[in-house]
Parts: C-alpha cells; sequence; structure tokens
C-alpha cells in the first residue's frame, strides 16, 4: 500500500508544458530526464449499479498504458485545500476487467462480500488523457514529481454520451516533508494560471454517470465543530480547516452556477475565517499575520455583495417589494442603474483564478500542516476558558452598541450590524464547546434581529433611492414608512428577549 500525498489544481493557461519547464529551468532544478515521456492513458471506472464503493468512499479502476494494465483501488482519505491524501492498491493484471480477489483481504469492510461484488461490477465511465510527466529534486533533495494531464473524462451510464475536459496539475511528493511541496507549489502559482481542483478526476465521473451538477446547500451561518478536549492550536486548525473546505465547495459551485447566492456565502466564509484570526490575535505567530492581511484583502473586495444582495430583494420578480416599487418607473430605472454598478461575474471570476487567491489558500493549508506556525509559543489559556472570555467579550462589545433603556430607531439598529455578526461569529467558532439547547436559545433572538437588520438595510437602500428621484408616489413612501415601523417594533421585541436570555457560555 502506497499513501498519495499530492496537491490537485485545474489548469486555465495555455503552453502549460513550456510554462513548466521555464520555471524548471529558471529555479535550477535537477529533472530526471527518463521521467519526461509523454504517456497516453486510458482509465476504466467500475462499481456495482447501487455505487456500493461509492457509499464507502471507494475508487477501484484498471488502467491501460500502451499493452500495460494495473486495477487499483484507492479508499477513504482527506482532501484539505487541493492536498489529496489517500491510501491506494497497485495490482498488474493481464485482463480488462477487475479480479476483487487480488486485492488485500482487509481493504474490504464487514459489509463487503467480495464475491457478490465482483459479481456486480459494472463499467461506470472512462478517463482518457495525455500525461506529462517531470520528476523534480529540489535544492534540499526532496523529490516531487509534476504531472500534467490534459484530456477528458466520460460515461456512457445514462445511455448518452457525457463528457467534460480534464485538464489538470497533480503535485505528488515522492521523498521529502509535505513543506517542501508547498513550497514549490508556491513557485508554481507565480508562473501558471490554475485554481485548487478538490474534485478528483473520479468524482466529476461519478457526476456524469449519475446526472449531477456540484451543489452546496445554503444555510445560515455555519458552526465549527470543535473538540472540547482540544488544546488552542487544534481548535484555531479545526476552524480553518472547516472554513477553508467550504471557500473551495463554494467557489467550485460559484464557478459552475455563477449566482449572488453563492457569491454572499463565499464572503461569509471569508469573514468567518477572518473573525477567527482576530479571535487568535493575541497568540498569532508572524506567518499566520500575513494570512490574516492576506484574509482582509478579499473581504473588502467582496463587500459590495451585501448591497447587491439587498438590491436583489427589492428588484427581484417574485418578492415582496417589486408590487410596491412598480408604483415609479423612474425608481425602478434608478435601482436597475445601480445594479448595473457591482462587477459582472466575469470580473469575480478573474479575482477567484487570480495569482494572489490562490496563494492564499495555499498559504491556509500551510497554516493547517504546519500547526506549530499556526501560533506563538507564549503560555496559552485552557479552550474553555478562551472560548468564554471571547464570547463574552463579543457580547459585551455589542451591548455597548445597545440602548435597553429605550426603543432603538433605524439609525442604531444600522450601526449595531456589524457588531451584531461579529457577535455570531464568535459563537460560530466556540458554540459547539457547550450545551446545544442552551445555545439555540441564547442565539436565536439574536439570528432574528440579524435577519431583521437587513431587512431595514434594504430598505434604507430604498428610501435613499426614493429620495433621489423627483417622482415619488405617496402611496410608495406612505408604505414604506409603516414598513419601516413595523420591522421596528419587532426588532425591539426581538432585542428584548434576546437580552433577558442567559448566554449558553455562563450556565
Amino acid at each position: 500500500m502506497d499513501t498519495e500525498i499530492e496537491l490537485k489544481y485545474l489548469v486555465l493557461d495555455d503552453n502549460i508544458a513550456e510554462k513548466i519547464s521555464q520555471l524548471i529551468t529558471d529555479l535550477n532544478l535537477d529533472v530526471e530526464q527518463s521521467s519526461q515521456a509523454t504517456k497516453v492513458l486510458t482509465n476504466h471506472y467500475f462499481d456495482t449499479p447501487d455505487l456500493s464503493l461509492r457509499k464507502q468512499d471507494i475508487g477501484l479502476r484498471i488502467r491501460s498504458n500502451g499493452t500495460a494494465l494495473e486495477q487499483t483501488i484507492k479508499t477513504a482519505g482527506k482532501v484539505v485545500g487541493g492536498l489529496h491524501q489517500r491510501p491506494e492498491y497497485n495490482v498488474a493484471i493481464d485482463q480488462h476487467f477487475p479480479n476483487l480477489s487480488l486485492f488485500p483481504s482487509h481493504i474490504w469492510s464487514s459489509e463487503h462480500i467480495v464475491e457478490d461484488l465482483q459479481t456486480d461490477l459494472i463499467s461506470l465511465f472512462s478517463t482518457d488523457f495525455t500525461r506529462q510527466v517531470w520528476l523534480i529534486t529540489l535544492a534540499n533533495g526532496a523529490k516531487i514529481e509534476l504531472v500534467y494531464d490534459n484530456g477528458s473524462v466520460s460515461s456512457q451510464a445514462s445511455g448518452e454520451l457525457k463528457s467534460e475536459a480534464i485538464a489538470e496539475i497533480e503535485l505528488e511528493l515522492v521523498t521529502g516533508e509535505v513543506e517542501d511541496l508547498l513550497t514549490f507549489a508556491h513557485q508554481l502559482l507565480s508562473r501558471v494560471k490554475v485554481r485548487p481542483g478538490i474534485h478528483s478526476k473520479a468524482a466529476r465521473g461519478y457526476r456524469l454517470a449519475q446526472g449531477q451538477v456540484f451543489s452546496y446547500q445554503v444555510t445560515p451561518l455555519p458552526l465549527v465543530e470543535l473538540n472540547s478536549r482540544g488544546n488552542l492550536v487544534e481548535s484555531f486548525a479545526a476552524g480553518l480547516d472547516f472554513s477553508l473546505q467550504n471557500l473551495q465547495q463554494l467557489v467550485d459551485v460559484y464557478i459552475a452556477q455563477p449566482s449572488l447566492t453563492y457569491l454572499d456565502k463565499i464572503s461569509e466564509i471569508l469573514a468567518l475565517l477572518r473573525h477567527g484570526f482576530w479571535l487568535f490575535d493575541e497568540y498569532l505567530s508572524e506567518q499566520a499575520k500575513e494570512v490574516r492581511d492576506e484574509l482582509s484583502y478579499f473581504v473588502k473586495s467582496l463587500t459590495w455583495v451585501d448591497n447587491a444582495m439587498f438590491l436583489k430583494a427589492l428588484t427581484k420578480a417574485s418578492g415582496n417589494y417589486r408590487k410596491k416599487i412598480e408604483y415609479s418607473q423612474q425608481l425602478i430605472e434608478q435601482l436597475d442603474l445601480e445594479k448595473r454598478r457591482f462587477p459582472e461575474p466575469e470580473q469575480v471570476l478573474e479575482l477567484f483564478y487570480s495569482e494572489r487567491f490562490n496563494q492564499l489558500q495555499l498559504s491556509l493549508l500551510a497554516l493547517l500542516v504546519q500547526q506549530d506556525a499556526l501560533l506563538s509559543d507564549r503560555t496559552k489559556p485552557e479552550l474553555q476558558e478562551f472560548a468564554s472570555q471571547a464570547l463574552q467579550s463579543s457580547l459585551d462589545n455589542l451591548l455597548s452598541q445597545t440602548d435597553l433603556n429605550a426603543p432603538m430607531n433605524s439609525e442604531a439598529y444600522l450601526v449595531q450590524r456589524k457588531h451584531l455578526v461579529r457577535s455570531l461569529l464568535t459563537g460560530c467558532w466556540f458554540g459547539s464547546l457547550f450545551d446545544k439547547e442552551a445555545r439555540l436559545t441564547f442565539r436565536n433572538p439574536w439570528l432574528d434581529i440579524e435577519q431583521g437588520i437587513s431587512e431595514l438595510q434594504t430598505l434604507w437602500i430604498l428610501q435613499q433611492q426614493l429620495n433621489s428621484i423627483s417622482d415619488k408616489p405617496a402611496k410608495l413612501a406612505n408604505w414604506l414608512s409603516d414598513k419601516v415601523d413595523g420591522l421596528l417594533l419587532a426588532l425591539n421585541s426581538s432585542l428584548n428577549i434576546a437580552t433577558k436570555v442567559t448566554p449558553y457560555w455562563r450556565l
């Protein structure tokens, strides 16, 4: 058995082989000449009709390279930030159909009966590509295999031929440390336009065979799952791991289906990531501080998304506001003009395809791999104590912006919003360490307030746009005033409830 440790990148560039060769020359690296032969590879992937292997995160293929045949099984592994680690088993065979009995018996779990699996196997999809390989020796002696695959993945499982292009680079660590792999990847990203590949060729093939599309279930603010017995370093790493995986999944979905809703979640996840760096700021290493600053750049790059979401709520054909704004054609035209000021999806994609965004993700991955580089060596408090202090500090900051002696007006709530979001993000980082029922009892009223303030922000934008036009229908102005008054009443009621609930970290 071998365990692959590799980085995968989807290629968005031309003349890849030339650029790779030039990078190797510029860095004065050694390359084994025998490794540079071009290969034409065909892989057929197999499973049962009910995807028994897939359900166990097992991939089974037969690869042909000329006349040579090899069957391979890859078992469950881990993918973090494009870094793939999966155990694999390879066996030379002399036929084009798998023979499962040739693999070690310990691969199979108790529910697997190898004979039954063998009987039910069918071919689901195939990958056909040209492979160019460079076996590179770094200055410190570490060896990295750089592979460029160019071809397609295809399936006729549904009776209709479906295919997708393959253009990807894989960096596999042959000898050395994972840090060596990451260092070389940083150098590669400066020369080649790519983005992390979080889905293997097999995953893409299964998707084609099943007629699926990459999707992401949009939910409220996510909660980081922490181990209550963990320490600060482990908890920070868990939050980075969770956030980075969600970020890359969302970017993948946005690229496939550009949507303001997905972009809003990307902005939210970036904010969650950066908030973690703020929470641990007192203990951050210098390396981590540099990553925090880069995160701030991308959070700021997407600050416009909030207003775009508010305008979307106003102009959505099936939304609550559309019929009201139709009282004024001038207002509709003004809102449409405002929408056109925001970046187009093509511009957003350029941001996600940029070297800077790739380097950020790789730097986050480096912190996860080198966890001793996450936080400084200074003495750190116990996790539960640290979490309770962070939650209390966040609540104190929020309450300092809250007038508990009189009903708050629109301006006060709009000012409060950023403090509320920060408090909720702190809860996302540390809430899992405490009782779930108590946490929900405390958080739900504040989540209601955050949703109410978002609606208030939408109404405020509508009011600003209404003030900027000469055609101001009285009916719309009166409705807007009544709507704001009703919303403020509901917000003040929720605030009264929220401030009377005992914080769950004090119980």
